[in-house]
């Protein structure tokens, strides 16, 4: 019997039948399963054998295997890297070993439940996200369907992108940052952010570089790319609404992050206060985060981060709450590899899916970019959403091994 047939017998043991294409054909030659023995594909017992981290520069990874020799990746945030792998082998990583994978839902609680007296936001959310990414990646190629057909299907095949130049709050020379824009316009992007990094710590600096910036990033660019503003939380409400009118004044659509997230009341005023979208959610790493926000703050658009924010079954159910609202959520996501392919999967399936999603300038990043045998596709300013099995990025394992030590 031969592997498609052996996939096919696995399925109708799950009562999936033919499941449309995953029955018509067989794994792609790029699947990461076409060197596994899939001899046990004829029984539902399949199981998590392993959980292993990989921490490589400005990335860990998690790679989950089972017993049928299929391989889920997954990727968690990379803030405090040693926490997170610590988090996932001393604590998490016991509650799904020997677990069926596609329990999505009943292992995002246990995860979850079962330790948010250690803090229900951070590390927590954090190191679930990249077992979670792992578990639909597994789920994808068994079934060898991509994520967001499992999600419901897609509204879009492609989401305009936009990319963000770190200005440390003010400490990069102006002339510095217009170069940066201007690079990244050459690269195709047609919306750029100025992250001012002013932060919670030092509200409402004098001087105050944003305006300073903003002026001349927007006089260097074409009329027709768009460039907004993140404080970074960095402003009282008094500031933000100072601020944010007089950069509306000179054309600014969005504004993103202006209070600190621990204030709803102060972005509640200056969401009042503006006449232009307030982007608030980078920080907001739960479903009830999510719902307090919308209730107290009220921000125009939602902006959670799918590999802080408890992965994609988790994103799903934040969407959720912002469609209950009729808000849009347009992601917050820094990280170019497995983070961007499973952002990009979610809001494929959402309806409620903001203007644009971010992403990354890749020069920082070709470390981590050369572990894979293939890349997310950027065209024209827009991400494509990935079409093969899982996630959809390939890993070369050999080199991911190398480059962790």
């Amino acid at each position: 019997m031969n592997d498609f047939s052996n996939r096919r017998k696995f399925l109708s043991t799950l009562g999936l039948g033919v499941v449309g294409a995953a029955a018509s054909r067989p794994f792609t030659a790029m699947d990461d399963s076409r060197n596994a023995s899939l001899t046990k594909l004829g029984s539902k017992e399949i199981k998590i054998t392993a959980v292993k981290t990989y921490k490589v520069p400005r990335a860990i990874i998690i790679k989950v295997e089972t017993n049928i020799g299929v391989t889920g990746w997954g990727e968690s945030s990379p803030n405090s890297r040693p926490v997170i792998e610590a988090f996932i082998h001393d604590r998490l990583k016991k509650l799904v070993m020997g677990r069926d994978p596609f329990d999505v839902e009943p292992l995002w609680d246990e995860l979850f439940w079962k330790q948010h007296d250690l803090g229900p936001s951070g590390a927590l959310p954090y190191a679930i996200a990249g077992i979670d990414l792992a578990l639909w990646d597994i789920k994808g190629k068994v079934l060898n369907q991509p994520v967001y057909k499992l999600l419901g299907g897609k509204y879009r095949d492609e989401i305009l992108a936009y990319g963000g130049i770190p200005l440390r709050g003010g400490q990069v020379p102006v002339d510095e940052a217009v170069e940066r824009a201007l690079k990244l316009v050459e690269l195709g992007f047609k919306v750029i952010k100025l992250r001012m990094q002013i932060r919670e710590y030092n509200l409402d600096p004098i001087p105050d570089p944003t305006l300073k910036y903003y002026t001349a990033v927007r006089k260097a660019l074409p009329g027709q790319v768009e460039v907004f503003v993140d404080p970074n939380e960095g402003y009282t409400a008094a500031r933000a609404i100072q601020v944010g009118k007089e950069l509306e004044q000179m054309g600014m659509k969005y504004f993103e992050s202006p209070c600190p997230l621990e204030n709803h009341r102060d972005t509640a005023e200056v969401v009042n206060a503006l006449g232009i979208p307030v982007l608030v959610g980078e920080k907001c790493y739960t479903r009830w985060q999510v719902r307090d926000l919308i209730l107290e703050a009220n921000p125009d658009i939602i902006q959670p981060d799918v590999i802080k924010a408890g992965g994609i079954t988790e994103m799903k159910k934040i969407a959720a709450i912002g469609q209950a609202f009729f808000k849009s959520m347009a992601l917050h996501n820094t990280k170019p590899t497995l983070g961007t392919a499973a952002a990009l999967h979610v809001v494929a399936s959402i309806s409620n899916a903001g203007p644009f999603l971010e992403f990354v300038e890749l020069d920082t990043y070709q470390q981590i970019l050369s572990v894979f045998d293939n890349q997310i596709e950027f065209k024209d300013g827009k991400l494509q959403v990935p079409q093969m099995a899982g996630l959809g990025l390939v890993m070369n394992e050999k080199k991911l091994e190398k480059l962790a030590g």
